[in-house]
């Protein structure tokens, strides 16, 4: 807390804002002191150096105490033993204490273990889906995506300090714009996880801000859909906040099949963010899949029933394709593969039932289970009919999924939904 407390009231003083200097020299003169004593605990040890590191650029100070000196040899020596976010701490650290050869090697072994998604608008469980879109940017992070144990291995806050060692040291990274691409990505809302969480990720992209240059004042555009011009417009600093504005094109303009939306720089050298939204009908048959972030596969089975001499009547699943039929009575089960590419909480799928069949169970709640499918598994032949059935098949790991019947749907919830494949099926 002493660590966090003086990082932030250095920070602060930088930022004009007026401090007790006494009160901050005698807490870093206190972290000096502890160093040495954390010199098995690497985490606590990185935490503190950092802060003490940051406090020691801002007094311009040339001379490393020993303690800190000491404390960056133990941890420059274990770094192999260092976890991303102690590691991208140690990183900053040398940065700010001016060793820049040795930040520049901590800064490549964080390249080394980050999470990387090269094409996260494809999905490995929809078939049929577009190819990947060379325009879509990456992702990537470090830290643990579901549950961890240590403070330092959550994948917020590894991901934010990774990408401040990136930006210090070496702005022209090519992790810089993915790793940014995944912390805007993984926001809830307005926020973070949390508020730590989130007041680490707006330092970072204020970082980001300056480095990449995207405040410079003035930028002209002009958007155009199929070559007629929809509108002009010139964005200075003042409005660069409230510079988003919604264009609705006219029916007249768009044409059947394939259209075309040119987005023109005017003016300017600054970034242009946008997006693009569309409402239509389609009449293919059948309908090509598609997603975003989250992508589903629903499949139906139907469950025939053969006599065995021991276990009495098993149910083989087959395939149920488009064409095929069934009889009234029959049971079909309907399977859906879900994959996501983040991690994310509170989500609500909603299955249409087809006509003319009924759900067996009779009330809403009753235990259903989404499974962990193995990456090997969805990597086999099988994955085509994604027909899992061997237990091997699976991680073991398991949510459970509230489930309510409705007339024309089934609608399936969850808390908590972990980046990766899950399957869940409703009888």
């Amino acid at each position: 807390m002493t660590a966090y407390v003086v990082w932030g009231m250095t920070l602060a003083r930088q930022a004009g804002v007026s401090v007790k200097e006494e009160v901050l020299a005698r807490a870093a003169e206190y972290l000096d002191k502890e160093l040495v004593e954390e010199e098995t605990n690497y985490d606590e040890q990185a935490w503190m150096l950092h802060a003490l590191a940051v406090y020691h650029a801002g007094q311009k100070q040339t001379a490393v105490s020993k303690f800190q000196a000491k404390a960056f040899d133990n941890l420059w020596t274990n770094r192999d033993r260092l976890n991303a976010y102690s590691r991208a701490l140690l990183a900053l650290a040398a940065h700010n204490f001016g060793y820049h050869d040795k930040a520049q090697t901590l800064v490549e072994n964080l390249e080394n273990g980050v999470k990387l998604d090269s094409r996260p608008d494809t999905s490995i469980v929809q078939r049929g889906g577009q190819a990947s879109d060379p325009s879509v940017i990456a992702t990537a992070h470090w830290g643990e995506d579901g549950l961890y144990w240590r403070w330092s291995e959550g994948g917020v806050e590894a991901t934010s300090f990774a990408l401040r060692a990136l930006l210090a040291i070496d702005p022209k990274n090519k992790l810089v714009e993915p790793v940014t691409n995944w912390l805007i990505k993984n926001r809830r809302g307005a926020q973070w996880s949390n508020t730590r969480d989130t007041a680490i990720v707006v330092l970072t992209l204020n970082d980001y801000l300056r480095s990449s240059g995207e405040l410079q004042p003035s930028l002209g555009y002009e958007l155009l859909v199929n070559g007629s011009s929809i509108a002009k417009k010139q964005v200075t600093a003042d409005e660069m906040l409230s510079a988003p504005s919604l264009f609705e094109i006219p029916r007249e303009i768009i044409r059947d099949g394939t259209n075309e939306v040119t987005i023109r720089r005017t003016s300017g050298a600054g970034p242009i963010y946008f997006s693009v939204q569309a409402k239509f009908f389609s009449l293919e048959e059948p309908l090509t899949a598609a997603g975003n972030e989250i992508f589903v596969r629903r499949q139906y089975f139907k469950l025939v029933n053969h006599k065995t001499l021991l276990k009495g009547f098993v149910a083989e699943r087959l395939p149920l394709n488009d064409g095929d039929t069934v009889k009234s009575g029959e049971r079909v089960e309907t399977v859906l593969t879900i994959e996501a590419k983040n991690n994310y909480e509170y989500l609500l799928f909603e299955d249409l039932k087809p006509a003319g069949l009924e759900a067996v169970e009779i009330r809403s709640g009753d235990n259903v289970f989404a499974r962990e499918i193995k990456s090997g598994a969805l990597a086999s032949p099988k994955s085509d009919l994604m027909n899992f059935g061997s237990a091997n098949d699976f991680t073991g790991r398991t949510r459970w999924v509230y489930q309510e019947l409705r007339d024309r749907k089934v609608a399936l919830s969850s808390t908590t939904y972990r980046k990766g494949c899950g399957k869940s099926a409703m009888r």
